[in-house]
């Protein structure tokens, strides 16, 4: 059996990229609330006509339409914020800035916003930024972005499964 030829460490080292990750996040949190109430709205009617109950068709229409435009509205205020990995000694240099007590690996106060500042790659991000972000944006928002950048400094890069071998074919005669 004939082995094959190996790459020499220069053509490799060109290939290795930084692991990059991205988070898109819906900057619009005023437009939750109104989200919120169409959507109740909305939900009461459906239980209303599933047990048969009448209900105002144009007020129904109304509603879906109003929910149409307050999801527009909120998909175009979502934002994406991509991050690229730190070198292995920044990275490390990080969490040794931020140190966290007894029982946590750093701060759990001052490293989620520096390691966010720290990899942010668009839009790039001082610290005095992320800090002004974060104070706008609720918890699951900072948690989105910390765990974006989070995961370009420490997770794996592998081959995604593929989606084509899940595609269920066409029903016979569909087209």
């Amino acid at each position: 059996m004939t082995k094959a030829p190996s790459r020499s460490f220069e053509e490799i080292r060109k290939q290795a990229k930084p692991r990059e990750a991205e988070v898109s996040i819906v900057l619009a949190g005023d437009l939750a609330a109104d989200a919120d109430r169409l959507t109740a709205a909305l939900d009461a009617m459906d239980r209303r006509r599933a047990i048969g109950a009448s209900v105002d068709d144009a007020e129904y229409a109304q509603l879906v339409k109003e929910h149409e435009e307050v999801r527009e509205l909120m998909r175009s205020s979502e934002t994406p914020f991509r991050f690229r990995a730190l070198p292995r000694t920044e990275h490390s240099a990080l969490i040794a800035a931020h140190p966290g007590g007894p029982d946590e690996n750093w701060d759990l106060d001052t490293y989620p916003q520096a390691l966010i500042a720290a990899s942010s790659l668009d839009p790039k991000m001082t610290l005095e930024q992320v800090e002004e972000l974060f104070d706008v944006l609720n918890d699951d928002q900072r948690a989105d972005l910390f765990l974006a950048a989070n995961r370009a400094n420490t997770s794996a890069v592998s081959v995604p499964s593929s989606r084509a071998a899940s595609v269920n074919p066409p029903l016979s005669g569909a087209r």
